[in-house]
C-alpha cells in the first residue's frame, strides 16, 4: 500500500499541469503582488521628516522653541518624528535646503520671529513630500496656538499656569502608547495574499482531478488497467486521493513560505493554525477534483476547464483581481452572505484573515468548518459515484 502511494505521489508531482497550476502560477502571481504592493506599503509608513531649524534668540520664547524642536527629534526609545538640522541664520537654512539632494534635503525651514513661528516649505511637485510638509505645518501651527493660549492665560492670571489642569490643557495631549488588539499588525494588502492562497488551493484541485481520473474506467489507459486489478476500489481511491492531498498541501506550504518571506506577513503564534487551514483547504481541493472527475462530461479537457472556471469565478468574488474587485466582492458578501458561504476560495481567504483581524478564534473555526464540510461532501459523493462506475470494455 505504501509503495503504491509513493508511486501515485510521484506520478502526480511529475505531471506538468501540477508544476504549472499548483506552483508556477501562484508563485508568479505572488511575485507580481510583492513588486506591486511594496511601494504602496512604503507610503503608509511615516519616516523621519527632515527639517532645517534656525536657532532662536535667547529668551523664554526661544528656549521654549528649542525645547519643542529637540523633543520632536528625540525618539525616547521610539523612532523620532523629525530629523532636525540647526543653522545660525535663515540664509544658511535655505542654502541647506537647496544644496542637499534626494531624500536628505530638508522639506521645510522653521524659525521663530518674536513670538510667531514661520514655516517655509521647500518647492516640490512630489505628492508624498507635500503630504509630509502638511504634517510639519500642522505640528508647528499647533505649538504656536498653544503658546499663544499660554501667553493669554499668563496675562490674565499668571498663577493659573501652576495648575495641573491648565498645564495639561496647554500641553500636546500627553504621551500616546501604541497598542495592538491582534497577534500582529495587519496591512491593507494582506487580504490579496490570502485570496491568492485560496486561489492556489482551488488550483490544486487539478491534482485531485488527475488522481481520481486514474481510477475512472476508460478515462486513461492506466485507469483501465488499475480497474481490472485485484485490489479493492476503496483502497485504490484512498491511495490516490491521499497522494493528491500530500502534493496539494506541499504546494500550498511552499506558497505560504514564499509569501511570508517576500511579503513580510507575520502570523505570530497562530502560524500552526494557518498550516491547519491550508491542510483542510488541500483536503477540500482534493475532494472537489475527485467530484469533477467522476461526474460531468466524459472529456478530460472539459473536466479541467470546469475546475478552472470554478476557481477563477471564486477568485473573482474573493477580490483577487485588484482593489475595485475587492470592494465589489466585499459589497456582495455584505449584501448576499450566501455567496460568500458557497465560495470555497472566499472561505479559505476568510479563515486566514480571521487569524489576523480578530483576537477571537470563533470566526476562524466557523470558516474552517465550512471548508472541511465542503471537502467531506465532495469526497463522499466522489466515492459513491466511483463505486458505481464500470468499464465498458477492456
Amino acid at each position: 500500500m505504501l509503495k503504491n502511494w509513493w508511486l501515485a505521489l510521484l506520478t502526480l508531482v511529475r505531471d506538468r499541469s501540477f508544476l504549472v497550476w499548483c506552483l508556477g502560477l501562484p508563485l508568479g502571481l505572488a511575485t507580481i503582488f510583492v513588486f506591486m504592493f511594496q511601494p504602496l506599503e512604503r507610503l503608509t509608513v511615516l519616516e523621519e521628516l527632515p527639517i532645517a531649524a534656525v536657532r532662536p534668540a535667547d529668551g523664554p520664547e526661544g528656549e521654549a522653541f528649542r525645547d519643542f524642536v529637540d523633543a520632536l527629534s528625540a525618539g525616547d526609545g521610539a523612532p523620532a518624528a523629525f530629523s532636525v538640522s540647526w543653522h545660525d541664520t535663515e540664509g544658511d537654512a535655505r542654502r541647506a535646503v537647496e544644496g542637499a539632494g534626494g531624500g536628505e534635503a530638508p522639506i521645510a525651514v522653521v524659525s521663530l520671529d518674536g513670538a510667531d513661528v514661520s514655516v517655509d516649505l521647500a518647492p516640490t511637485s512630489d505628492s508624498t513630500v507635500e503630504l509630509e510638509q502638511s504634517v510639519v505645518v500642522s505640528v508647528f501651527d499647533g505649538w504656536a496656538t498653544r503658546m499663544a493660549a499660554a501667553g493669554a492665560v499668563a496675562g490674565r492670571d499668571p498663577a493659573a499656569l501652576a495648575s495641573e489642569a491648565v498645564a495639561a490643557a496647554l500641553s500636546d495631549g500627553g504621551r500616546v502608547s501604541r497598542v495592538s488588539l491582534t497577534e500582529s499588525a495587519p496591512k491593507e494588502t494582506t487580504a490579496f495574499y490570502f485570496a491568492l492562497l485560496g486561489f492556489t488551493a482551488l488550483m490544486c484541485a487539478q491534482s485531485g482531478l488527475m488522481a481520481a481520473l486514474a481510477l475512472v474506467p476508460g478515462a486513461t489507459g492506466c485507469a483501465s488497467r488499475i480497474t481490472v486489478g485485484g485490489r479493492p476500489r476503496s483502497r485504490q481511491l484512498l491511495c490516490w486521493l491521499s497522494a493528491s492531498w500530500t502534493a496539494s498541501f506541499a504546494g500550498l506550504a511552499v506558497c505560504l513560505a514564499y509569501i511570508c518571506v517576500a511579503a513580510s506577513i507575520d502570523f505570530g503564534a497562530r502560524l500552526p493554525l494557518v498550516v491547519l487551514a491550508l491542510a483542510l483547504a488541500s483536503f477540500m481541493a482534493t475532494g472537489l477534483g475527485g467530484l469533477v472527475a467522476v461526474t460531468g462530461p466524459r472529456d478530460v479537457g472539459a473536466k479541467g476547464g470546469i475546475l478552472t472556471a470554478v476557481t477563477c469565478v471564486g477568485a473573482l468574488f474573493a477580490g483577487l483581481y485588484g482593489e475595485p474587485v475587492m470592494e465589489m466582492a466585499n459589497a456582495v458578501a455584505r449584501t448576499a452572505p450566501v455567496v460568500e458561504w458557497v465560495n470555497p476560495v472566499r472561505q479559505v481567504m476568510e479563515s486566514l484573515s480571521s487569524l489576523v483581524y480578530y483576537d477571537s478564534l470563533v470566526p476562524y473555526w466557523g470558516h474552517l468548518a465550512l471548508v472541511a464540510a465542503f471537502g467531506a461532501a465532495c469526497c463522499a459523493v466522489a466515492v459513491v459515484r466511483l463505486r458505481r462506475l464500470r468499464r465498458e470494455s477492456l
